[in-house]
């Protein structure tokens, strides 16, 4: 655990990142095209360990099937500093299952104008998450250790 300022940082553990991840309804998904990382912001939702993302125009081409991508998504208060950081790699493939395609447009609520459906399912490989807390101690944190 390192201390920066009034801040400690946590690892966190694969199911705690994926929980985290539950709670927000964004994130940005990383692909290659030609040997150069695509950054798109995407809807996504955590189905077991499971990565479901509404990809929609948001990422261009179609992503082959089984490229490995990355996944990011955080809640950092810009004021404390304060907050979490979630990122997977590993596979994705593209959902073609016309009723699991609806079942999860219906979750997730796409944001994309005009976007059409596109929902790719992540298997990660690779679960790395981190949380920024209050250091113990430290007056007006909100955040404390924990036990």
């Amino acid at each position: 655990m390192a201390v920066h300022g009034e801040r400690e940082l946590r690892e966190l553990t694969d199911g705690d990142s994926l929980r985290l991840l539950a709670t927000v309804r964004f994130g940005r998904l990383v692909v290659n095209r030609h040997s150069v990382p695509i950054i798109r912001p995407v809807n996504h939702l955590v189905e077991g360990d499971d990565l479901i993302i509404y990809a929609g125009l948001g990422i261009g081409p179609p992503v082959p099937e089984r490229q490995v991508v990355a996944y990011e998504a955080d809640t950092i208060d810009h004021e404390t500093q304060l907050g979490w950081c979630v990122i997977l790699t590993g596979p994705a493939e593209t959902v073609a299952d016309h009723d699991a395609v609806a079942r999860y447009e219906r979750l997730m609520d796409p944001w994309l104008p005009g976007a059409r459906p596109r929902i790719l399912r992540m298997r990660p490989d690779a679960v790395t998450g981190i949380e920024l807390v209050g250091a113990a101690g430290v007056p007006g944190s909100s955040h404390g250790s924990r036990p």
